[in-house]
């Protein structure tokens, strides 16, 4: 039977310091007495722990999961749909139930837009404590393995493993079950937990944290992409044309992303050849990429599937280059698979196409010379879409995991071999995480469909919550919008705004909406980015928003100069009427909640902070009881808190949603104070001193101690502006 191993970082907790162990240094390493055959007890006096099997249990590889009592908890999981778990795609939702685990499995009235139900199986679990702390327990993968939480029918927890395919984990090979973490606040437990995570030998080369990656300079920057409003309806033409009413409009798009529609593929979607489709594409990508400029669309990427396409390759290819690396796909027999056979109807299902070897070695051969050809064509990045659901396609193979696991590596290996931007998509399993060594980016959220208000709901709800857990290693990827909808475009932007994730349009090129696009960038269309991704506020993480009958849902991000931004959303689809809040200075001290590293919550600044309604143009001193907020029926409301400091606040350019994070505020005194903008413009500014004075902005009174000033002729770029008071 396999020993576990329990792994302890050095946290003082209780009084009591815990040494981590080298995976490597068998005499560091900490043996668990509150670790059982068949449980693993976590109603115990430690921190966090990474917890392991030495080798696989042939007998049982359940364990059961002893909790400590708790008031409520949030089950992160995909819809039941035929059991949807490995290959949940971007359809990750946050389950929220009080002190019983069956709690979540009821029906809800109406039925959750987009994700109907819950899966039994987690890959985050959170739970706030009866004591106050917060506990989050997060499923793991390894070197020929993949674990899982699951809620059992008796309201019990476990966790469990296998391969998801024929054959058991090898016999000597470490199982690594759950990483879990308890800390006073919720976001403190989820970093710990990935904190172990990329420090263990475990994960050595495969799993790193958000600050370690560098992120994609094309990402920086406004972009554009053809699926929502084209679908697979593109061609030639089309992008030709989209390029020429994207130069004449006034609007800074500078990445482009071709989305599907491209391929020449055969019947069931199957990869045919690299070279695009000849009767959408009649002259190849050559036109295409010649439309590359420097100061307009200087970057373009393109679509495809981790496995070329959604059907894999046709065994009648035309790409001798891969042949060598690809194999027939197995059958996949339900009988041989007990553990997992979601997506599986009848009792056997043959495929009848090709897809990467499942070993290392022509894994990496093959997606070198992949990223190769995306290279050569001229491409700047890739968008790769359906990872999660390709571990599906090697159920029939001795092991999947390890050959989805091969996979996500050699692709993240060839990007940076080729220096190919790599966007994330569909990926939101454990595999795909803990081996996204390089990648910034992944999606975070279902397709934005348009001119839908109840998915849009759904979608942006997914898009803040899953931040809380992917947000540490990934910046969040809210997909595409249009900035035309008019029932949900502006909600959208705000929300992109406050991700620091990549923003891009999908309407046509002559439908942008200038309003509500250029509050999210500069002229240039270099982006407005918050210091860290938003992430829901402590109170929200537990809020049932889509069935919430009083509360707004409430995101908070962290801005330059000691700023944040906080938006308030409507998602209810139960309650037609108006849910309200209040935004509060204790509110504030979470805004650093994501960055890296982290330093702990910020104080509430000694002169207080100022609140500025965004659309509103309006401020006021934020008081200890806080600023009530109300929205009656579907939307947001955009806040920014600003520190006083010496009597000034500065809240920044009022034309862009980030307005702090578009100054530097370089020095203040009681009467003086030093600023520069990146990009000229108006600036507002709070000043408890009296009138503010400048020989380059001239000042109107907004009330409240707020001051609207605008420029005196026309001012350079990062020009350095002194401010004075009467």
């Amino acid at each position: 039977m396999g020993g576990i191993k329990k792994w302890v970082t050095p946290v003082l907790f209780f009084g009591i310091i815990y040494l981590m162990g080298s995976t490597s240094c068998s005499n560091n390493k900490v043996k668990s007495e509150s670790v059982g055959e068949d449980t693993i007890n976590l109603s115990t006096e430690k921190s966090s722990n990474i917890v392991s099997l030495t080798s696989p249990d042939a007998s049982q590889t359940r364990r059961k999961i002893i909790l400590p009592e708790f008031e409520k908890y949030c089950h992160v999981s995909a819809d039941s749909n035929k059991f949807r778990w490995i290959g949940a795609s971007n359809r990750m939702f946050p389950w929220v139930g009080k002190n019983d685990l069956t709690s979540i499995f009821n029906d809800k009235t109406p039925t959750p837009p987009r994700i109907p139900s819950p899966n039994k199986r987690a890959m985050l679990m959170i739970f706030e404590l009866a004591n106050g702390k917060y506990l989050s327990i997060m499923p793991l993968s390894g070197e020929a393995s993949v674990s899982w939480l699951e809620t059992m029918e008796d309201g019990k927890l476990i966790v469990d493993y296998g391969t998801l395919g024929t054959d058991p984990v090898p016999v000597d090979t470490e199982i690594p079950l759950i990483a879990w973490a308890v800390s006073d606040n919720v976001y403190g437990s989820i970093a710990q937990i990935w904190k172990d995570i990329t420090e263990s030998e475990l994960y050595k080369g495969k799993a790193s944290l958000r600050e370690q990656k560098e992120y994609p300079k094309a990402m920086r920057y406004l972009g554009w992409c053809t699926w929502e409003q084209y679908h697979k309806k593109i061609s030639e033409e089309v992008m030709t044309n989209a390029f020429d009413r994207i130069e004449k409009s006034d609007i800074p798009v500078r990445w482009v992303l071709i989305d599907d529609g491209h391929q020449t593929a055969a019947k069931g979607n199957k990869m045919v050849s690299m070279k695009p489709d000849s009767t959408k594409f009649p002259n190849g990508w050559g036109p295409i990429i010649a439309r590359k400029k420097e100061d307009k669309v200087k970057w373009i990427g393109i679509w495809h599937t981790l496995l070329m396409h959604w059907g894999s390759v046709s065994p009648e290819h035309d790409m001798p280059n891969l042949a060598p690396y690809l194999m027939p796909q197995p059958e996949k027999n339900i009988n041989k698979l007990p553990k997992d056979n979601q997506y599986l109807s009848e009792s056997s299902a043959k495929a009848d196409a090709l897809i990467p070897k499942d070993n290392q070695e022509d894994s990496e051969k093959f997606y070198l010379e992949f990223m190769r050809i995306v290279k050569e064509f001229g491409f700047d990045f890739i968008k790769t879409d359906n990872v999660s659901r390709s571990t599906i396609e090697y159920y029939g193979t001795a092991n999947a995991a390890r050959a989805q696991k091969n996979n996500v590596l050699s692709l993240e290996k060839a990007c940076a071999e080729h220096e190919l931007g790599l966007m994330n998509c569909s990926a939101q399993n454990t595999i795909g995480m803990l081996n996204a060594t390089n990648s910034a980016t992944m999606r975070t959220s279902p397709d934005y469909q348009k001119h839908n208000i109840a998915t849009s709901k759904s979608q942006i709800l997914q898009s803040v919550f899953n931040v809380v857990w992917l947000g540490q290693t990934l910046w969040p990827d809210h997909d595409m919008f249009h900035s035309s909808d008019l029932e949900v475009g502006e909600t959208m932007s705000v929300t992109k705004a406050m991700s620091g994730g990549p923003i891009y349009l999908s309407d046509a090129p002559t439908d942008f909406n200038k309003e509500v696009i250029m509050p999210l960038c500069y002229q240039d269309g270099l982006l407005i980015r918050p210091e860290a991704p938003g992430v829901p506020l402590p109170e929200s993480i537990f809020n049932d928003a889509l069935y919430e009958g009083e509360k707004l849902y409430k995101v908070i991000s962290p801005l330059k100069n000691y700023s944040c931004a906080i938006a308030a959303y409507n998602l209810s689809v139960t309650s037609q009427g108006e849910l309200t809040t209040k935004i509060t200075p204790k509110d504030y001290t979470y805004a650093p909640a994501m960055m890296q590293p982290f330093n702990g919550l910020w104080n509430v600044p000694k002169e207080g902070l100022v609140i500025y309604d965004w659309k509103a143009q309006k401020g006021k001193k934020l008081e200890n009881e806080g600023f009530e907020v109300n929205i009656d029926g579907f939307g947001h409301k955009l806040y920014l808190l600003c520190p006083i400091v010496n009597q000034w606040a500065v809240v920044g350019r009022p034309d862009k949603y980030l307005s702090p994070s578009t100054v530097s505020i370089l020095n203040t005194s009681a009467n003086q104070m030093s600023i520069q903008l990146k990009e000229s413009g108006s600036i507002v500014l709070y000043s408890g001193a009296g009138f503010p004075l400048s020989k380059s902005l001239k000042f109107t009174d907004q009330g409240n101690g707020f001051y609207l000033g605008k420029p005196i002729g026309k001012l350079p770029n990062d020009k350095v502006i002194e401010v004075s008071v009467k």
